[in-house]
């Protein structure tokens, strides 16, 4: 029964539930819309009054038909306006220790499908109610099955260390990326009913939050969908107080600025998109439920508070959200065409807005270097309803010199207003109030794909075909010989194509070279004595450039050996790791997935040749300690009996206590025995911070406000290894606030020039700023032919004593010095491609990439993140070139004291 203490629902018994209650009733139908990561099913519950249930395909034609403004007619959608039926979707459970959701919706189903009061009768005649009760079922069960753990044992619950098989609270930060099953079986449902409103249910404020957000709002969105929010955020609120309930309100807690939630999929295809916080379902009781100042204050926001103190318990978790949601309904209802007159009218503005402003296309040439992933990120777009042409012959439009065969997206089709999202750059001054996630997202810069904002109407006039099924790129082996050589493009494919072939031996070129008068950059694939017929079809399939010759290029070169790799987890932390994983799965990269205790086991060395750290988040201190020891019994996170759904990716008998000096010392000396460690973000500064990478410091600029943002960073040792591949020196790079590294002094610090940002600073005093978006921030252009010259600075020999001098001051060796691989400008003013950025010149010259060798071995350390959320697929290469050439990681590398690379700062 819902709302009973102490006792929770697993998936499939609310599924079971549902699949009865529509066979019980002609009200309702259920079906089954996808699979999740683990093979369990996703479901949907339709419920109306029995003839809409029957004509559903009708209505779901009707709401298809006010989607298209192109083929539906003026007269045709005033007509729709009165015969169609909003369809309100209810989401729930996404983020698994938020159990209420889907607990509730189990009685607001039943009521929708049997209740006669007229207040029921009203919605259910008016509005196609359409029901997800949980979205993340795989946490679902895992959730369920350690809480009854902890009941049952009296023992402390194993924390929820996985929801599903990758992230945990990001799968609500999937809906660009669209990687998950949960996010990618909402999208296809969204494209075929088109919502009205899609409702997402949550819990993590006092007492419900009804969403609106404090701004700013993205940019992009319809001002109707922002009055939308407010208009039925306000009735909520409104109607609760008239019912003296405490804690309802709106505006406070979130932004509006980035479209990754899942909501946000119906924003993005001009749907209704809104999400609810409530108070915790627990389901236990909290009998004296006490709370901050800063949550019950009366505020014009929030006029009627949360109490002080209270007693709690899931029934309140259900009756607050049930009630609210009621009165959503019966408004949506009650005022039907109002709501499908602003779903016609986001429709059919987004189209006019593609014939009478700029940009009126967008263009992805499809012969460009990455042709691959281009191709990637067209079916990606596709996926998720943008309509995608080819170029039929080659044009000029403007600023586009588009050929024959390139991808052009029109912005004359309902669904622009995902493409201006997604393909805009944001700037998000830091006088605004502070981000709820990341502020920049910029697709193509993210992908390091080339896009062309077309800004001549003409383009719309150009002969142009629609894209009808997943594009795919024909790779081409070219020319005759039993050697072949592949280009390498930094196209993601490549890292497949070698783990496919692993038996195979291939060689990485060190140099550029030309052959038969083509040019290869290094890090050109080599493969000598080759079987041509064996390999050529995984050439074509996975759209690789490459020729066949007679001989084997004269250009220094190595064996790319396929490496041993081991992957290290965290208990306290499973959630970054997870995107790591999601990369090397989806391109066929074996590994053996352990925590971080198990390095203590030793030996590591000969079992593996890399071992891939992933962020962890928290200081480096927690990364040693892990879940602390505190109580006499273990923790336990295992499949058994009583856990039956736990285990499916890793299991311990007790998961507190990290690695500890134990575990790092073996870290270390894998290191020194010749193996190779890539770590990223905090992982990275946890190596410096513990003295492994000589001459790494970590700082903590209290000036710098970077809140996920795309920055520019700089190769700037073109002929390392973990550089291969890429065309040019100046990459778009995704950062998180930290880590900041410096490497042994140098460069840094000189010719800065500018200031990032407001001047360095955090940000002014908004207290009383109303219009934060009055000023921009200073965004650098990007443009990858045209890199920003260079600050002045000092000669290189200057460059080098200066490092000289910093190392030995630190008693670093000379020949052991990191090498720095990228770097931030110079020059603040270039950082800030898209985003935010305060304070940018504690960036200045800083590392963005090292190489640190360690005894025989290497330290791959990356202050940027190049696994992203499914967004970075444009740095992925940094850390698949890491891979690659774990053993030959000096290649290419400066002879000290030649003076040919300065160190960074």
């Amino acid at each position: 029964m819902p709302g009973t203490p102490g006792e929770l629902t697993y998936s499939k018994d609310i599924n079971r539930y549902y699949e009865a209650l529509a066979q019980a009733t002609p009200r309702a139908k259920f079906w089954k819309i996808g699979k999740s990561e683990e093979g369990r099913d996703i479901v949907l519950l339709a419920v109306a009054d029995e003839q809409t249930i029957k004509d559903l395909d009708k209505y779901k034609g009707m709401l298809a038909e006010l989607t298209d403004p192109r083929r539906t007619t003026e007269a045709r959608a005033q007509e729709l306006l009165h015969t169609a039926k909003p369809i309100y979707w209810m989401t729930s459970g996404i983020h698994s220790p938020e159990t209420g959701g889907p607990e509730m919706l189990i009685e607001l189903a039943y009521r929708m499908a049997v209740e006669e009061t007229p207040f029921i009768q009203a919605i259910r005649n008016n509005v196609i109610i359409l029901i997800t009760p949980v979205l993340e079922v795989d946490g679902r069960e895992k959730e369920v099955d350690t809480y009854y753990y902890g009941k049952k044992t009296g023992k402390q619950r194993p924390p929820l260390m996985y929801w599903g098989k990758y992230v945990a609270h990001d799968n609500n930060r999937d809906g660009m990326g669209q990687y998950l099953q949960l996010t990618k079986n909402i999208t296809r449902e969204v494209l075929e009913w088109h919502p009205t409103v899609l409702h997402d249910l949550h819990e993590a404020q006092s007492y419900l939050y009804v969403s609106t957000g404090t701004g700013p709002y993205n940019v992009s969105l319809d001002p109707v969908a922002i009055d939308e929010w407010w208009l039925l955020a306000e009735t909520e609120v409104m109607e609760m107080a008239k019912r003296g309930v405490p804690g309802v309100f709106t505006y406070g807690f979130y932004d509006g600025w980035v479209p990754n939630y899942l909501f946000w999929i119906g924003l993005t295809h001009n749907s209704f998109g809104r999400f609810y916080e409530v108070q915790s379902y627990g389901p236990d009781i909290q009998e004296n439920l006490r709370l901050q100042p800063t949550a019950t204050s009366r505020e014009w926001f929030r006029p009627n508070p949360p109490l002080p103190s209270i007693k709690w318990g899931p029934r309140n978790n259900t009756n607050i959200q049930e009630s609210t949601l009621l009165f959503a309904l019966h408004k949506v209802a009650t005022e039907r065409e109002l709501y499908l007159e602003n779903y016609w009218v986001k429709n059919k503005r987004a189209v006019t807005k593609g014939k009478t402003e700029a940009p009126y296309a967008w263009v992805i040439p499809a012969n460009q270097l990455r042709k691959d992933d281009a191709a990637d990120m067209v079916n990606a777009l596709r996926e998720q309803g943008l309509e995608i042409q080819v170029a039929g012959s080659a044009f000029k439009a403007g600023n586009a010199d588009v050929a024959a065969g390139d991808y052009v997206i029109r912005a004359d089709q309902p669904y622009r207003t995902l493409a201006d999202m997604y393909f805009a750059v944001q700037n998000y001054p830091p006088a605004n109030p502070r981000p709820y996630d990341d502020t920049g997202w910029t697709m193509q810069y993210m992908r390091n794909v080339k896009l062309v904002a077309v800004n001549d109407k003409s383009v719309l006039d150009q002969p142009m075909s629609l894209i009808g099924s997943p594009v795919k790129v024909p790779g081409k082996l070219e020319g005759s010989g039993g050697t072949i050589v592949i280009e390498h493009t930094t196209d993601n494919a490549l890292m497949g194509f070698r783990f496919k072939h692993a038996n195979v031996t291939m060689m990485a070129a060190e140099d550029d070279f030309e052959m038969n008068g083509h040019k290869f950059r290094a890090g050109a694939f080599i493969i000598p004595n080759a079987n041509i017929s064996g390999l050529r079809p995984s050439i074509e399939e996975m759209g690789l450039s490459a020729w066949a010759v007679s001989t084997v290029p004269s250009v220094k070169s190595h064996e790319m050996q396929v490496p041993r790799i081991g992957y290290v987890h965290a208990w306290q932390r499973t959630q970054d790791e997870g995107w790591v994983r999601a990369a090397l799965d989806n391109y066929g990269v074996p590994y053996t997935y352990f925590s971080d205790q198990r390095l203590k086991d030793g030996n590591l060395r000969s079992k593996y040749d890399v071992i891939i750290y992933p962020h962890v988040g928290g200081n480096s201190a927690s990364h040693l300690t892990g879940i602390p020891k505190v109580g006499p019994d273990p923790v336990p996170y295992k499949k058994s009996e009583m856990t039956p759904n736990l285990g499916a990716l890793d299991q311990s008998d007790d998961i507190r206590g990290g690695m500890g000096i134990e575990g790092l010392a073996e870290l270390a000396k894998f290191v020194q025995e010749g193996g190779t460690l890539i770590t990223e973000g905090s992982t990275s500064a946890f190596v410096a911070d513990y003295g492994m990478a000589t001459g790494v410091t970590v700082e903590h600029p209290a000036q710098l406000f970077a809140r996920g943002s795309i920055l520019r960073a700089q190769i700037v040792d073109m002929k390392s290894p973990i550089a291969y591949g890429y065309d040019q020196k100046d990459l778009p790079v995704y950062f998180n606030q930290d880590p900041v590294f410096s490497a042994g002094g140098g460069a840094g610090g000189f010719g800065g020039g500018g200031r990032g940002g407001f001047g360095g600073g955090a940000g002014p005093d908004i207290s009383q700023n109303v219009t934060p978006n009055a000023v921009p921030i200073h965004v650098s252009p990007w443009d990858a032919s045209n890199p920003p010259a260079a600050a002045p600075t000092m000669s290189e020999a200057q460059q080098m004593e200066a490092v000289r001098q910093q190392m030995r001051a630190f008693g670093v060796v000379e020949d052991v010095r990191p090498r720095v691989v990228m770097t931030f400008p110079a020059n603040p003013n270039d950082t800030l491609l898209s985003g935010t950025l305060a304070g940018g010149q504690a960036l200045s010259n800083h590392p963005a990439a090292l190489d640190v060798n360690y005894g025989r071995g290497h330290i791959v350390m990356f202050a940027l993140r190049p696994f992203w959320r499914w967004q970075t697929q444009g740095t992925y290469f940094l850390g698949f070139n890491a891979i690659l050439n774990w053993n030959h990681l000096d290649a290419g590398k400066a002879e000290p004291g030649n003076g040919r690379r300065p160190s960074a700062r």
